[in-house]
């Protein structure tokens, strides 16, 4: 009795452990290795469709499930950059991935610049950061940390933010769609707690002294928030940094402009 409760023990640490790997889907099988992570509204599937216009023979993309969401979704963490910044290394690291490209969505685009910082052996070659949360975070008064709070598994406020991330100027099948699959891949308590992240967490002092290529993506139609003259505010102190603005696109260019997107990003690649 005594040793089958001891296997059962050692069974549970193995499963509770192997959890804690974050899944990850891989397309492509080219020299130029890059990993890409999603946004706060999104799972990896939100960059489909900008897959068909990628160059799979000279690249190779893994998409990243953050925990809590997705294909992760079942996973649990401390839902911190830090956090996500470590997975992205371990996630590598079993890919064997020495060196690799980082891309990061809006929340995911702050964890990507706290990659930089962990990135103790020089293993990030360039950052593309697409309508990215800054390492400042984005900081909001009360009425708005609760609007951002109460989108969590709510579909009427989820699609009112959908629409003003974008201006209001997308299809109402789109936005429902979008909806609906925010609700379906995300986990309350990770979205939650991410929300703390991106609106408290602050390390913008400390990139100064990170060197990595930047390419940061703003849009037309984001939020003001988000938008070009914002974006350069909060990467000043970059050293190594290249603004573009995506024209006729909101908060989401790997859905409204996907052929654009994966232009500029190989482009950046391959300069």
């Amino acid at each position: 009795m005594k040793t089958n409760l001891i296997i059962l023990f050692c069974l549970t640490v193995s499963v509770s452990l192997a959890q804690t790997n974050v899944n990850y889907t891989t397309h492509g099988n080219g020299e130029k290795k890059v990993i890409v992570l999603h946004s706060w509204m999104d799972d990896y599937e939100s960059w489909k469709p900008v897959i068909q216009y990628l160059d799979l023979e000279k690249h190779t993309y893994t998409f990243i499930d953050i925990r809590g969401y997705g294909k992760s979704k079942h996973i649990k963490g401390e839902y911190t950059s830090d956090e996500i910044a470590n997975d992205i290394f371990n996630v590598a690291d079993k890919i064997g991935w020495k060196e690799f490209y980082l891309i990061g969505h809006s929340m995911s685009g702050m964890a990507v610049q706290k990659a930089t910082l962990l990135d103790s052996t020089s293993r990030i070659k360039k950052i593309v950061a697409v309508t990215p949360v800054s390492s400042s975070g984005f900081p909001v008064d009360e009425q708005t940390l609760l609007f951002f709070k109460s989108i969590v598994q709510n579909e009427d406020v989820t699609n009112k933010a959908f629409r003003a991330f974008t201006s209001n100027r997308l299809s109402e099948t789109w936005y429902k769609n979008r909806t609906k699959r925010h609700i379906e891949v995300t986990d309350e308590k990770a979205q939650l707690a991410y929300i703390n992240m991106w609106t408290g967490e602050n390390f913008s002092y400390e990139m100064k002294t990170v060197k990595v290529p930047f390419l940061v993506l703003s849009a037309q139609y984001d939020h003001p928030g988000f938008r070009l003259e914002n974006q350069k505010k909060a990467f000043e102190n970059f050293k190594n940094v290249t603004f573009i603005e995506i024209e006729n696109s909101g908060h989401f260019p790997m859905q409204e402009t996907p052929i654009f997107l994966a232009a500029k990003i190989e482009e950046f690649i391959q300069e």
